[in-house]
Formats: C-alpha cells, sequence, structure tokens
C-alpha cells in the first residue's frame, strides 16, 4: 500500500461521503482494475456507511482499522473479478453436496470443521484463500506465496491487538481451515460488521433480507478456488448459513447440513463474551448487555428459519450434539460421513487422529468468561428457544463427564 494510500485513509471525516474515494482506492491498489462486477453490494455497503455515520461508536483506532478493512474487501471484491475473468472455465465446475456444518455459534462447530478438515479425501477453505481468493495451489507452495504471508502478519497483528484473548477464544492460522465470512464480506452482507460494531440500521436490513446474489457470488467464488481439484469433495462450516439457510440452499441446493446443537444457555454467554472482544478492537463504551439481548433475538431466530427450512429436506440434514461430539469426535464424523455416502477409509482416519493428538483442548489457552448471561436468566434464555429446545431435547441433557 503506498504512502498516498495509507494517508487517505488517515483521514477522518463523514463515511458515507467518502464512498466514491473508497471506490477509488481500491482501484489504485488494484493497478487500475475497475470491474467490481453486478452492484447488489452497494445496498449493503451504503447502508453500512450510513450506520458508520449515525450509530457505530469507533474509537480513533477503530475508525482507521474499519476504514482499511472496507477498502481491502473492496479491493478483493476486484482481485476476485480478475480471477474471475482469467479463468472463466471454473465457472463450470459442479460442486456437488457438499459436506457443510452449520449451527448455532460456540456449538464445537469450528473443532468439527478442524477435524474434518484434516480428512485429505475433502477440501475446505483454508484461511489465507478466505482472505485472497483465488485457486488453491499445491499445499508446498503456500508459504512461499506473498498472500499466505500477509494472512499470517494480519492474523498476528489481530492476536496482539486481542491481547492473546482472542487466540484462546477463538484460534486461526493461515493453513487451517476457515469460514468464508470475508468471501460473503465481499457483498457487505455478512454478520461479521454487527459483531464488530454497533450498526443497528444495517443489522435491520440485514436480518429482512434474503441475500441471493451474495451467496451465488460465494458458490462463484468456491468453484474458483477448487478449480485445481475439481472432483474432491467440498466441506464447509459457517454457523451464518443458517441464518441465511434460503439463499444458502439457493446455491447449494443438494448441500449435505451437519447441524450442530449445544445448550443455547451455555452457548450465548461464550458468544457474547467474544463480540465483545471483537467490538472492542473498534469501539467504546461496549455494552455487554446490549450485545445479549440482540444476540439472543438473532440466534432463535436463526434457529427458527433453520427448522422452517428444514421441512421437506430432511434427507440433507445430519444432527450433531455437542456432547456425543466430545464424548466420540471420530465416531460422530463416521455417522455423519455414513449418512451422506463420504467413505472413512483407515488413511483418513490416521490423518484426523493425528490432528487431534496433535493439538489438544487448551492448546492455545483458555477461554474465560461470565457464565452469566448479561440482562437474561437461564429461564428466559429457554423460554425464547422453547420451539428450538421442543424440536431438538437432546439438547438440554447432561453431559456424561466420563
Amino acid at each position: 500500500m503506498s504512502r498516498e494510500i495509507a494517508a487517505s485513509l488517515r483521514q477522518g471525516g463523514r463515511w458515507a461521503s467518502r464512498e466514491q474515494e473508497f471506490h477509488e482506492i481500491a482501484i489504485r491498489m488494484c493497478d487500475g482494475y475497475d470491474d467490481f462486477g453486478e452492484t447488489s453490494y452497494l445496498e449493503g455497503l451504503r447502508r453500512l456507511l450510513y450506520s458508520y455515520d449515525e450509530e457505530a461508536r469507533f474509537h480513533t483506532l477503530g475508525a482507521l482499522t474499519m476504514r482499511y478493512q472496507l477498502v481491502g474487501l473492496l479491493a478483493e471484491r476486484l482481485r476476485t473479478n480478475r480471477w474471475f475473468a482469467a479463468m472463466p472455465e471454473s465457472a463450470e465446475i459442479r460442486i456437488e453436496r457438499p459436506l457443510v456444518i452449520t449451527g448455532m455459534v460456540r456449538t464445537g462447530s469450528s473443532a468439527l470443521l478442524d477435524l474434518m478438515g484434516a480428512n485429505p479425501d475433502t477440501q475446505c477453505l483454508p484461511y489465507w484463500l478466505g482472505l485472497h481468493p483465488q485457486p488453491r495451489p499445491p499445499r508446498a507452495q503456500w508459504e512461499a506465496a506473498y498472500d499466505f504471508q500477509h494472512a499470517r502478519v494480519e492474523l498476528d497483528l489481530m492476536y496482539r491487538a486481542g491481547r492473546n484473548v482472542l487466540e484462546a477464544i477463538h484460534f486461526l492460522s493461515p493453513d487451517g481451515p476457515d469460514e468464508p465470512g470475508r468471501i460473503i464480506g465481499q457483498g457487505f452482507s455478512d454478520d461479521r460488521f454487527e459483531v464488530v460494531n454497533t450498526v443497528p440500521t444495517w443489522s435491520e436490513w440485514y436480518a429482512n433480507t434474503i441475500h441471493r446474489e451474495t451467496f451465488q457470488r460465494y458458490r462463484r467464488v468456491t468453484q474458483l478456488i477448487g478449480a485445481y481439484e475439481p472432483d474432491k469433495r467440498w466441506l464447509m462450516k459457517y454457523p451464518v448459513f443458517i441464518r441465511n439457510l434460503e439463499a444458502f440452499l439457493d446455491a447449494f441446493p443438494d448441500a449435505c447440513i451437519l447441524w450442530t446443537h449445544r445448550d443455547p444457555a451455555q452457548v450465548l454467554p461464550s458468544y457474547v463474551s467474544l463480540v465483545a472482544h471483537f467490538r472492542g478492537l473498534m469501539e467504546k463504551d461496549i455494552d455487554h448487555a446490549r450485545i445479549a439481548r440482540e444476540q439472543l433475538e438473532i440466534w432463535a431466530s436463526a434457529m427458527e428459519c433453520g427448522m422452517r427450512l428444514r421441512e421437506g429436506r430432511e434427507h440433507q440434514f445430519h444432527d450433531v450434539y455437542f456432547n456425543d461430539f466430545y464424548a466420540d469426535p471420530l465416531g460422530e464424523i463416521a455417522r455423519a460421513y455414513a449418512r451422506f455416502d463420504q467413505s472413512f477409509p483407515e488413511a483418513a482416519r490416521a490423518a484426523i487422529q493425528k490432528w487431534r493428538d496433535d493439538n489438544p483442548p487448551g492448546k492455545h489457552g483458555e477461554h474465560t468468561y461470565s457464565k452469566t448471561f448479561v440482562g437474561v436468566d437461564r429461564a428466559a434464555i429457554h423460554a425464547r428457544f422453547a420451539a428450538y429446545l421442543a424440536r431438538f431435547p437432546r439438547v438440554l441433557e447432561k453431559r456424561n463427564k466420563t
């Protein structure tokens, strides 16, 4: 990034009035390439800029960081479109019956992704390619790639800013499997924006819109990333998929969904802690009670959405309960594979077991947080999730600690 661009981004001012400037900076970052593609992303961007002007509580460093991130997303949108133009044939690749992990946050889905992602017979999204989408090169070439090194630096800076707390809450590595939030963020319709900032106007639009263009683009990016291994089955993971299940299933109509479950009264305090830590990187005066109320409604509504859209598609769903997974991880993976016709030979089993042996729980620290959900007691949480708990009563089973 040039000194001129850096100087521009250090300047404050109204966000909405700088929309054109942000686009122009992104174009300069891409050596003049200026094809942002179809324009549906502008609605989310403009609502976001309004919320940044009128509602967000940025501190000085947070505003600077978000200007860099926003321009970075626009630049990655350009770079991704340039790859589309360079490899138009990748649009013909079929993505058949991808294995998709989703469900409420903090339900063990990241641990499940890490283990299943160690299986060499499937492909998934590594962190660095979520940050910089492009065809996935052979593994031996990753460390030498500039974009891989950039991803490593970004993670290091994030964990330093989070005083290593974020590393214990949600560990990421540049080569490890990850969620597609940055890819979906290219359309400015991903929940990351309401995680890191107070943006109620944008949030209302996001929650009440079916983001079909966003998920069609995500499918197109997935085709690009897997272009060198078109026949290998995809493994995907993102809790946010269940918030956008209608648009997701439009893009991946034969998806094989592993729905992860856990008691929401255990999930939400942990997640509020995570959101508060991320938001503290951007904002001042963090309102934990407000975050708690918002996340309670967001995820209760998401479960209701998932149950409604599951009707008539039972053959595409498999339930993974937190207690079962932690009692027998490989057994749960084997059951999921059997449900969705994925072979599980000894070599794949050994690779997953090796990852598990090399990454014991607590390797990157322990996440300590208040088990009390600010402003809402356990009974009230269960009352709001009543329909979900009635449909999945095993969620409330006690964990067998033996």
